[in-house]
């Protein structure tokens, strides 16, 4: 299978198309750093340099902020066009396995990383042209000496137990007729490439629907959740892709694994509030 980017933004020349949410506290942010630089220090994932970026406390609610997001160089407000073929969107994240823990984060994840495709018609929820219907979000668990990769708030589909950067990765396709869901695997990888864990989704997020018919190419990714102080309210980013899958198989719809979407767990945690005020932040 063949791979053509779409959308590439490595930090090499800049931070454009990397953006900060509105509200909170104002204090988020997005910087470039040498390899070894930095708060963190981090060999870049890939290159010469990696992006930082800052918690922008209580953006989310009291207590959770949010990291900042990229539409992979769209806007948010006018789909992005079927690249004719399945298509990928992804972002590399370092993790320090032994990060302290939370009593929170055990259940919830300290921070999410959610992805979105883009949709031809404009989202009946306050998404715009970015596909709630179809919007999935890893959740980062760490223990402590490891962490576990949760989705949707179900359960763990890979833990990862040494330190290094990985790959958080969505494909999207379309399913077998028209009027199908689309098709969604969520997929973690290590630095070598090397599978971690994965699980197929369902286009139908939180009682809403992405029908194929209405799938368009790359949308959003985004940390919309982060607690508050954890890591310091800084994390290290890269490799921030899109890209068209040439010659990828579509799934069969009987061999999908669908996950049971588990939604809210924590007190104030409403996905259709948040996604409302926070996507009109948004596009402000």
């Amino acid at each position: 299978m063949c791979r053509a980017d779409l959308y590439f933004q490595g930090f090499e020349t800049d931070t454009s198309g990397w953006f900060q949410d509105s509200g909170g506290d104002g204090n988020g942010s997005i910087t470039r750093v040498p390899s070894g630089g930095g708060t963190l220090g981090l060999t870049a994932a890939d290159g010469g340099f990696y992006g930082e970026t800052h918690n922008n406390t209580n953006a989310y609610q009291a207590g959770y902020g949010s990291g900042g997001f990229s539409y992979f160089e769209g806007d948010g407000t006018n789909p992005t066009p079927y690249p004719g073929s399945p298509f990928s969107q992804s972002i590399d994240v370092y993790i320090d396995v032994n990060t302290a823990s939370d009593p929170i984060s055990s259940s919830q994840g300290a921070y999410w990383i959610d992805m979105f495709p883009s949709t031809l018609v404009p989202d009946a929820d306050g998404c715009g042209q970015v596909g709630c219907g179809d919007e999935h979000n890893f959740r980062l668990a760490y223990t402590g000496s490891s962490v576990n990769v949760l989705v949707d708030g179900g359960g763990s589909i890979a833990t990862l137990t040494t330190s290094g950067w990985y790959t958080f990765q969505s494909t999207y396709a379309m399913g077998p007729t028209p009027s199908s869901d689309v098709l969604t695997n969520m997929n973690v990888f290590d630095s070598l490439g090397v599978l971690q864990g994965t699980i197929a989704v369902q286009g139908n997020s939180d009682g809403e629907e992405l029908l194929s018919s209405d799938l368009g190419g790359p949308g959003l990714v985004w940390l919309p959740v982060w607690e508050n102080g954890f890591s310091g309210d800084v994390l290290g980013i890269d490799d921030v892709r899109a890209a068209a899958l040439l010659g990828a198989a579509v799934p069969e719809p009987s061999n999908l694994i669908l996950l049971a979407v588990v939604l809210g767990g924590l007190v104030g945690f409403r996905e259709k509030a948040r996604r409302q005020k926070l996507m009109s932040s948004l596009r402000s």
